[in-house]
Order: C-alpha cells, then structure tokens, then sequence
C-alpha cells in the first residue's frame, strides 16, 4: 500500500503536533507544510519536508492526498472549501468554523461534492471516552437523568500574551477550551436543546471570561451542568485527569459525573457507583463500587489513523462537518446566553 500525501496548513502548536504526527507515521508521508509565517520554515528543516507561505501555491504545486487545516478559525471556510472542489480530504481543526454561516458554507461544499471532512475535535477518538459512551448506551447505570461537568485549572500568565486569547471574538475559555466539553457532551449523551449560561472575569478584568457556568437541556429529557475556571489551581479538568496531553500535571481525579436510575458513573477513571442487590435499595443501604480499565492510546494518533482510513474510503467520518457545525451552534448559543442572559436554543 502506497503511503498517503499530506500536507499541514497552519504550524501553530496543533498544527506542528499534526506534522509531527505524519512524519512519523510510516503509512503516509508529510509532503509539506504551509504558514504565512516566514519563521515557520524551521519546522519544514527539522521534518525534512516541503514549505510554503502561501496556500494555493502548496495546492497548485503539490500532489497531495488529504490536507489537514490547522489555521485560525476565520481561514477554515474559505481553506477547507478549496480543498474540497479539489477533491481532498480536509482534518479541520476545531472548531469547524468563526461563524455558523462559514461552518454552513463548509458543510454545503462537503455534501454537494461528496468529498470527506473531518473535524479535530479529538476527544472523540479517545479509548476512555469511547468505552464511556458503550457504557452509557448498554444502560450500565440504567437510564441517564443527569450531568455534571467541571473544567478548572489555571492558565499560566504568558498564556494570555497572544492578544487574540483576551479579546472577541475567538477568545476565551467557550470558544478555546469548553467547545470540547461540549462536543464531548454531545458524543456522549445525545442533542442540547436549550442553553443558560452566566460567566464573568472578576479576577482579570479581561474582555472574555474567566469563569462560566452552563444549564443545559438535552432534547433526551436529560440535564446537564457544566461549571468552568481557567483561574484557579483546581485538579479537575479533562485535561488533567485523562493523562491525555504531557503538557498537563497529572492528576487521579475525575472530571465528569453521569447519573442514572440503575447507577453513577464517575469521568476518566470509569468507576461505576450502584446497588448489586436489587432487593435492598435506597440511601441507608451500601452502594458497590466497581472500576474499569481501559488502555490509553493518544487521541491525536488515533484520529489521525482515523483521517487516513477515511482518505483511503475505509470508514466514514467520525465527526463530519454537519456535526461539527451542531457542536459550533451550541458554543455560539453559550455566548449569546451570556450576553442576553437568556436561555437560548442553538440555531442547528
């Protein structure tokens, strides 16, 4: 089988963890990579791979397999589109688009060509949020009421020196950080109906949020609250507790609570909360705890062996860009019930 041509566009940090990523991946061969940045030619050096600074010349010149689009959110429609009429396979980082409008556009050019699309958000690939979601769906603690959501962590000082991160749009915690949990909550318990969300930023004083907090209404009957601070040094975030990315302290907390009528389920350690005897139930009775294992794979590795099997025909995508564009609705829905502090239904 002969490896399979790729090409990044966009060397940001996800944008070298994607190039890294195909370089050393025997199946398929970094042909290039492409930022207006001059100063990026350095990762093209240490990859031994082509540059180019500009977009149209890496897609005129090169012949190319799949393209993965690592750029700002603002560039992806008109990126992603192209491609698309040129008949490759685009990996989209999240989220999909700026707008619902430049994520329509996208899904409009998807499924008029037929050509495949894939979105970054990555957690979707992960092997604990995979058995998580076969646990709930066979009913392991029987039908789901509830959910509870908690990303805390503090984000260092220099994070906050690329000024895009301070201001709207595209910045703050919602749209970086939190259109995950909410993808993630969507792949895990079904549609969100509805959204109240109140945030603020007492301790910055900067233009985005520091701290927000979600009532969510899924079209299931399910609740779900979902409680975020990117200023406090708190343990419980998907990113500490997972042991996904290296950047991260570790930590042996859980993140996410699932509550059902048969059992609780507690989020990455997969512990299961119930009562084994069907005869004595109720709160003066002991509840068994059992846990699962599963085997941590990196999540980037396994959706790129994901994207090559889709650019080969081999499976279908496990985010297409419609679903992508739901999970930007409800982000988008997030912000705008921050602003009219109103409940707000997202437009997908």
């Amino acid at each position: 089988m002969s490896s399979l041509r790729l090409a990044v566009i966009g060397t940001g940090v996800i944008g070298q963890a994607h190039a890294r990523r195909i370089a050393r991946d025997s199946s398929c061969l970094l042909v290039a990579v492409c930022d207006s940045d001059s100063r990026c030619r350095s990762l093209a050096t240490e990859l031994n791979t082509g540059f180019f600074l500009d977009a149209e010349e890496l897609l005129e010149q090169e012949t190319l397999d799949g393209v993965i689009i690592a750029t700002p959110n603002a560039s992806h429609s008109a990126l992603a589109t192209t491609c698309l009429r040129r008949g490759l396979p685009v990996l989209i980082e999240k989220p999909i688009a700026d707008t619902t409008e430049a994520a329509l556009a996208i899904v409009a050019v998807a499924e008029e060509t037929g050509v495949p699309v894939l979105v970054g958000h990555h957690r979707r690939h992960s092997s604990a949020i995979q058995q998580a979601r076969t646990l709930l769906q066979e009913g392991a603690i029987g039908e789901l009421i509830a959910v509870s959501l908690l990303w805390t962590l503090k984000k260092p000082d220099d994070y906050f020196e690329a000024d895009w991160r301070c201001r709207r749009p595209g910045g703050g915690p919602v749209m970086i950080n939190l259109v995950h949990e909410l993808d993630t909550l969507r792949f895990l318990c079904g549609e969100i109906h509805r959204v109240y969300a109140q945030a603020g930023s007492p301790t910055r004083q900067l233009e985005v949020e520091d701290s927000v907090a979600i009532s969510l209404s899924l079209e299931s009957g399910v609740i779900a609250t979902l409680l975020a601070c990117d200023n406090t040094p708190a343990p419980w975030s998907y990113e500490a507790t997972t042991h996904e990315n290296p950047l991260y302290f570790e930590t042996c907390e859980n993140c996410y609570h699932f509550l059902g009528t048969e059992g609780g389920l507690a989020f990455p350690r997969l512990d299961i909360w119930r009562y084994d005897d069907p005869n004595a139930v109720g709160w003066q009775h002991p509840l068994a705890h059992h846990s699962r294992t599963t085997q941590q794979v990196d999540p980037l590795d396994l959706q790129l062996r994901h994207f090559l099997d889709v650019v080969r025909g081999d499976a279908e995508s496990l985010l297409d860009a419609r679903d992508a564009a739901r999970t930007l609705a409800v982000a988008h829905a997030v912000l705008e019930s921050i602003q009219t502090q109103q409940p707000v239904e997202p437009a997908l």
